[in-house]
């Protein structure tokens, strides 16, 4: 256990070791911006702003002299010590039921005026603990003063906060998508290419038999086969198919099957993969709505974000819940109640139920809410919605009960319910926490954009522009002809050529050769040999060199086809490292642990199949 532990510990310092590295090329890097171009605190919340253009000052709505804000500027503004307007900002934030204050935490990571970097980070994390920047920069800041354990104990939870902040998602699963199709694709290629050359020594072989027809001429030969579907316009899903062809000239059985598997993860490639790239790609621009619906209910939204989801509160089902949550938060309860009275009968989900019912234990109604609430945890295992019950048990003075809906929410997740009492435990306006809309509906309606077919057919035109990039079938029956093609070739190659006469034969049928001149048999064989080291020599130094070559050098195809697959992962890891877009200064340095980790495994797997198509060769 303690060996496993201290491996553990090994491979985390390995990825955070490259943390300074990775700061040079992310956009905008926890605790590393210029002080020209960091935003203060100051500058990020600012004071109260007018009434964005088309809301209604008489209206009940949100109001331009936002209350949340203003209380928020007020807590940071007053002069004191780091600590202490740290805490008085969460504490306002607290008793608006905010619970991750994310904008006033980056703005303190990205300020370096405010103390130093593992002080910084400590305060983000507490004034916004779900932010998953926040942790990454805190496991940074223990990383670089040996603090391996708690390092690693921050990047893991900023993991797994990044599955619950919608843009620290949206952002993960973009990159990890181009990331995968890159790499799928280039596998695909990277094999069909190293079995077309490991197929051209026969094949010139065969061709010299039957006409004496050079070696350079058989490679033009070659190159036109592979190049023809290019030159018919199917681009690089061509190129593929014509190596596809090439490849199954000749070979083992083994081999060709290797191939025709390459050949398939190129159509998954380039039809499943690169919609669901689409997909995610769409997400990050197509629904400013449910972006601002989503960034509005996490407390800190920006002017123009309220404007978009007060506009569209009226025919959007999130932007209206964004709308009644904001105005809970600024006190206007009795038209936040009549809000999500409309969309409890329309969505009787369990965390609309719960704010319904801190809305109405806020307006003294404990009873309706304690039923309201018992309704959310009928069908919630939400250990928050249990703690809210339990506090509006204690108002009902229902003690008894109380203490058995506490034990409930410990057993179901006591770090939850721990870290709810510390930071709500003494606010007095804070007896609730309000439940932010979760990622997965949000992602549900990012994920169902009706453009995404489109923006896949744009990806897919740059590298299928012809008939195969068309459609999965023309995909499909092209692939077969070009496998068909393949094998008739090879079949009529070894008809006319005759079984294949290797190197090693040859200089067998010379030993065992009587009569005739004996010092020209030796001269011969001398010239074989010459030929070989010759062959050894190119093979060693290609098997270093080329990806997966030493694999094919030794006949185990499924050795190359693993090792062309952790080179392309490696590329197309270090070629996405930056995202499709700048981070949202929602992840910070985790991109680049988790990034620099994969690679430093990738790496050593690399090496042990490379020292293992290298021992198989000793032993032949």
């Amino acid at each position: 256990m303690l060996r496993r532990h201290r491996v553990i510990v090994f491979l985390a310092g390995l990825g955070l070791a490259a943390l300074p590295a990775w700061a040079q090329v992310q956009p905008a890097p926890a605790g590393e911006a210029t002080e020209a171009a960091t935003p203060s605190p100051e500058e990020w919340m600012g004071p109260p702003r007018p009434p964005p253009a088309g809301m209604d000052p008489n209206a009940p709505a949100i109001s331009g002299e936002d209350p949340v804000r203003a209380a928020l500027w007020r807590a940071w503004s007053a002069p004191d010590a780091l600590d202490a307007r740290v805490t008085r900002l969460q504490r306002a934030g607290l008793s608006a039921g905010i619970g991750s204050l994310d904008a006033p935490a980056r703005a303190l990571l990205l300020d370096p005026a405010l103390g130093d970097p593992l002080e910084r980070a400590e305060w983000a994390v507490r004034l916004a603990p779900e932010l998953p920047a926040a942790r990454a920069a805190l496991a940074q800041a223990r990383f670089e003063r040996w603090q391996l354990l708690g390092a690693w104990d921050e990047m893991r939870e900023a993991a797994v906060a990044s599955l619950a902040h919608l843009e620290a998602r949206l952002w993960l699963e973009a990159t990890a998508h181009d990331a995968l199709f890159s790499a799928c694709f280039g596998t695909a290629l990277g094999f069909l290419a190293l079995a077309a050359a490991a197929a051209f020594p026969r094949f010139a072989r065969d061709l010299r038999r039957l006409r004496e027809l050079p070696r350079p001429s058989a490679g033009a030969l070659a190159a036109a086969i592979v190049l023809t579907p290019v030159a018919l316009g199917e681009g690089l899903a061509g190129l593929g198919l014509g190596l596809l062809a090439f490849a199954l000239v000749n070979g083992s059985a083994w081999r060709r099957l290797w191939v025709l598997s390459a050949a398939a993860l190129m159509l998954v490639a380039l039809f499943p993969l690169l919609e669901r790239r689409a997909e995610t790609h769409a997400a990050l621009v197509l629904d400013p709505v449910a972006l601002a619906a989503w960034s509005t209910e996490q407390g800190t939204p920006g002017a123009a974000e309220l404007a978009r989801v007060v506009r569209a509160a009226d025919s959007d089902p999130l932007a209206a819940r964004a709308v009644a949550l904001r105005l809970a938060r600024q006190g206007e309860l009795a038209e936040a109640e009549r809000r999500f009275g409309q969309l409890l009968a329309q969505d009787p989900s369990p965390d609309l139920l719960a704010n319904t019912a801190a809305v109405r234990l806020l307006r003294g109604d404990t009873e309706d809410a304690i039923a309201l609430y018992e309704r959310a945890a009928k069908t919630s295992g939400s250990a928050v919605i249990r703690f809210n019950l339990a506090q509006a048990y204690g108002r009902a003075i229902r003690l008894d009960v109380q203490d058995l809906v506490l034990r409930e929410a410990q057993s179901i997740d006591p770090d939850v319910l721990s870290n709810l009492n510390h930071r709500y435990n003494g606010q007095d306006g804070a007896l609730v926490a309000y439940l932010p809309i979760p990622v997965s509906p949000v992602l549900e309606r990012l994920q169902g954009s009706e453009a995404t077919a489109g923006l896949a057919r744009a990806f897919r035109r740059a590298l299928a522009p012809g008939v195969v990039g068309e459609s999965r079938g023309d995909a499909v029956v092209a692939l077969w002809l070009a496998a068909g093609a393949g094998l008739l070739l090879g079949l009529a190659l070894r008809r006319l050529a005759g079984p294949e006469e290797d190197l090693y034969l040859g200089i067998a049928r010379l030993l065992q050769t009587r009569g005739g001149d004996s010092n020209e048999r030796m001269a011969q064989l001398q010239d074989l040999r010459r030929r070989q080291r010759r062959v050894e020599r190119a093979a060693n130094v290609v098997a270093w060199l080329v990806p997966g070559a030493a694999g094919m050098v030794v006949n185990r195809p499924l050795l190359a086809w693993l090792s062309v697959a952790i080179a392309a992962s490696a590329v197309s890891l270090w070629i996405h490292r930056a995202g499709p877009v700048p981070d949202p200064l929602a992840l910070g340095a985790l991109p680049g642990a988790l990034i620099a980790l994969a690679l430093v495994l990738l790496a050593a797997l690399y090496v042990v199949l490379l020292f293992v198509a290298l021992a198989l060769r000793e032993k032949r």
